[in-house]
């Protein structure tokens, strides 16, 4: 597993990246076969009391699990964090574990073998079966630049758009983030 700890506005300290290393080791129990374990921290003030942002994002055979947690202390953001990132790996474990058993997915040995999470799993979460798709819609793809989506994102008043870039024609979605700026999200090549 790739650990990768980043500071965005800010210097990382050596006693929270060892903080961040013991944790993490403990992940790969939890969920075998982690390709990769980013934490990014980013300072929204110079004040030393101001909220700290912790993004935990986890990588694991084309699947991508994310939380994110802010507090001014960032070892209890990160633990806050954690915590909420062993909620989402109890839920993702069980909806593999609810695909199997209805024939719609191969097993995964690395999932069978796993430890137990140290939380509680019991979920409020509703069976995979409630989780369907109701509605399919088509639209044209039309080749536009980034300036141009997010005006036709901005005149439809979604939150996100597809589209066609026109300089590589790849598809591509903008979005308009929690700050009211925007976020290009584009396949990796």
């Amino acid at each position: 597993m790739q650990l990768t700890i980043q500071g965005h506005g800010w210097e990382i300290s050596r006693r929270f990246e060892e903080y961040v290393h013991k944790k993490a080791d403990r992940l790969d129990r939890y969920l075998p076969g982690l390709e990769d374990l980013r934490v990014e921290v980013t300072r929204q003030s110079a004040r030393d009391d101001a909220p700290k942002s912790l993004q935990l994002t986890i990588r694991r055979k084309r699947t991508l699990l994310r939380v994110e947690e802010q507090d001014a202390d960032l070892f209890k953001a990160f633990d806050a964090a954690l915590d909420k990132m062993y909620h989402r790996i109890a839920r993702y474990k069980g909806r593999r574990i609810d695909r199997k058993r209805a024939g719609l997915a191969v097993e995964d040995e690395e999932l069978a073998t796993a430890e137990a999470l140290p939380i509680d799993t019991s979920s409020d979460e509703p069976p995979l079966e409630e989780q369907r798709v109701v509605r399919v819609k088509t639209f044209p793809v039309v080749p536009m630049s980034i300036d141009e989506a997010i005006e036709q994102m901005e005149l439809l008043g979604h939150d996100f758009f597809v589209f066609m870039h026109a300089d590589d024609n790849a598809v591509k979605v903008v979005y308009r983030r929690k700050a009211g700026d925007y976020g290009l999200l584009q396949p990796e090549k």
